[in-house]
């Protein structure tokens, strides 16, 4: 546990997923009905975002290139399916509705989340490059605690 608690990388983890949760939440509050593809979508970003809590929970060497792939993927995807004019059946574009500043917030901030998710895997694998192999469960993705 002290991999995500301890570590900005992990910290970053911990925030992307809670703000997905509450952004899941607040779609439940908006009352709206949204395409299975949209949820789809979300099922995936989830099983992405649990698997880089694993991985990094236990300092897998791959789990700062992951992080930054589910960031990437994760801002991006919260662009495209809400913040993008409708493009598929895959948009839920809040333009569609009148969202209100909770919602709104809700999506800017797991955007933003994701984007300090990139920089934090960045760094811990910049890191982890300069490092001589840790040896024990912790080696890889493993960093200082900052």
């Amino acid at each position: 546990m002290r991999a995500l608690t301890g570590t900005a990388l992990g910290r970053a983890a911990l925030l992307l997923t809670a703000l997905d949760v509450l952004h899941a939440v607040d779609h439940t509050r908006q009352g709206r009905d949204l395409a299975s593809e949209v949820y789809v979508a979300g099922v995936a970003g989830w099983v992405a975002l649990a698997l880089m809590l694993v991985l990094i929970a236990r300092g897998h060497p791959l789990a700062a290139l992951y992080a930054a792939a589910v960031g990437v993927s994760v801002g991006v995807g919260f662009l495209a399916v809400h913040v993008a004019p409708h493009w598929s059946s895959f948009s839920d574009p809040y333009s569609g509705f009148s969202p209100d500043a909770l919602s709104w917030a809700l999506v800017v901030l797991p955007v933003a989340a994701a984007v300090n998710l990139v920089v934090q895997a960045a760094r811990a694998h910049a890191r982890t490059r300069r490092s001589p192999p840790a040896r024990g469960p912790a080696a890889g993705a493993s960093e200082a605690p900052v």
